[in-house]
């Protein structure tokens, strides 16, 4: 992929934002695009985290795997979000691993090269920290929703954060990952996730249209959402 396109794909990532956009080309200098199949691991956990991965195309989930083999999703990685960053920057192994979704596409951010142009950009470092403290805040929140909320708090939560406006005004949410996808970032099963999912709709606080979820009472969502477990 020529540099032009490689930097259009990075101006994208919250790390070349404001006065340090213009570090993007010198970046896409020593960038890899990678082109994934649906259920290709990116990286492994415990792998050396010699890179980072600017999300170009499609849906890439992070997740942790216990010894049983059922598997957490964190979170998962949309256009122009960063994977491994945290480990990559840290020297330290990835802590969990990353797969994609549906057929996607990155852009590889070795780190070495990246840490050097860091020393001597100061806005990059600036955005860099910015990234990570975002990243933080984030991990919180999971934290938060998987140990104080019931799981339709969860999943109001989920639809209020991902809605957008229709041409109607009125918000909705497009389902871009599989139930039992979203059933493992919510830390629940597909199950309880369709019953919550049923109770919404009986309630009248959304309506479903094939993969898209209207969000037909947002007061009372966000009442649900603030709600404890």
């Amino acid at each position: 992929m020529a540099e032009e396109e490689l930097t259009r794909i990075l101006e994208a990532s919250p790390l070349f934002r404001g006065p340090a956009e213009a570090d993007a080309a010198r970046v896409a200098e020593y960038c890899r695009y990678r082109e994934l199949e649906k259920g290709e691991v990116l990286f492994r956990e415990g792998d050396e985290a010699a890179a980072f991965f600017v999300v170009a195309r499609g849906r890439i989930k992070v997740f942790k795997e216990s010894v049983d083999g059922r598997e957490l999703i964190i979170k998962t990685m949309r256009e122009g979000e960063l994977v491994g960053e945290a480990a990559a920057l840290a020297r330290v192994p990835y802590p969990a691993s990353a797969q994609a979704l549906q057929a996607a596409a990155t852009v590889e951010v070795p780190r070495a090269e990246f840490v050097a142009l860091l020393a001597r950009e100061p806005d990059l470092a600036l955005n860099i920290i910015a990234a990570l403290s975002v990243r933080l805040h984030q991990i919180s929140a999971i934290l938060e929703k998987l140990t104080l909320k019931d799981v339709p708090a969860r999943l109001a939560s989920y639809l209020l954060e991902h809605a957008a406006e229709g041409p109607d005004g009125v918000a909705y949410v497009e389902l871009d990952v599989t139930k039992t996808s979203l059933a493992s970032e919510l830390g629940t099963v597909p199950e309880t996730l369709s019953r919550a999912l049923r109770r919404f709709a009986d309630a009248g606080l959304v309506a479903a249209e094939g993969k898209k979820i209207v969000l037909a009472d947002e007061a009372s969502l966000r009442l649900i959402a603030g709600a404890a477990g």
